[in-house]
């Protein structure tokens, strides 16, 4: 049997932004996370566990979300190598030429299982 575990909006404390303004101070940061893999009795991953993990990033400073969600998939897939991954970064109203939500950036890695 296979199961899908989505951890939707981990809130992430950090500085993120290219641009020196944007790294005055830290801000929240949506990071959705994806495993998808076999089920076997019980959960094959611990998404307490999951947030203790990802509790690491908490005040580190990033240009990209890019690098973010990368950095984030890597410890995943070394602390959880079962099961393939999903992450996504979000970041709340970017500073561009147009009013824009949000822009976000999905890394996948791992094996289906």
């Amino acid at each position: 049997m296979k199961g899908i575990l989505v951890l939707k909006n981990i809130i992430l404390r950090l500085k993120l932004g290219a641009a020196s303004h944007e790294k005055i101070s830290q801000r929240d940061v949506p990071v959705t996370v994806t495993r998808s893999g076999k089920v076997a009795g019980g959960p094959s991953v611990d998404y307490s566990d999951v947030c203790k993990t990802l509790a690491g990033f908490e005040g580190r400073d990033y240009d990209y979300i890019e690098d973010l969600a990368s950095d984030i998939l890597g410890v995943l897939l070394r602390e959880y190598p079962d099961g393939r991954w999903s992450v996504t970064v979000t970041k709340p109203f970017p500073p561009v030429s147009l009013k824009l939500e949000s822009v976000s950036f999905t890394v996948e890695g791992g094996d289906d299982g």
